[in-house]
């Protein structure tokens, strides 16, 4: 029967067809990985906790923040809440180095 068209689908459906097949069959393929995957990908958050207690001198250091500055202090739990403005911020340039709040209510970085 020559009058009708391949696999049963109108010249249009067949246009949009070989393209949603692929995107579905990119996203089956990326999108979902098994869980072997993951696990081996990503690190254990409790391996990694205990290899941090047991290596020699090394010390919890954290930002402790009061309402207008933020001082850098070692021997601080690391269960102490850090402000999420806190998380960010690295190691201080300097030992005495601090930060501040200003009046407009931003941060500044001071290094006497």
């Amino acid at each position: 029967m020559p009058g009708l068209p391949a696999f049963g689908l109108a010249q249009p459906l067949r246009r949009l067809a070989a393209p949603l097949l692929g995107a579905a069959a990119l996203a089956v393929t990326f999108g979902l990985g098994t869980p072997a995957e993951a696990g081996v990908a990503m690190p254990s958050l409790a391996a990694a906790s205990t290899t941090a207690t047991t290596l020699p001198g090394v010390e919890p250091v954290r930002w402790v923040c009061g309402p207008w500055r933020c001082v850098w202090r070692p021997n601080y739990p690391a269960y102490w809440y850090v402000p999420p403005y806190a998380r960010a911020w690295g190691p201080p340039v300097r030992p005495a180095c601090y930060w501040r709040r200003t009046w407009g209510g931003g941060w500044a970085h001071v290094c006497p």
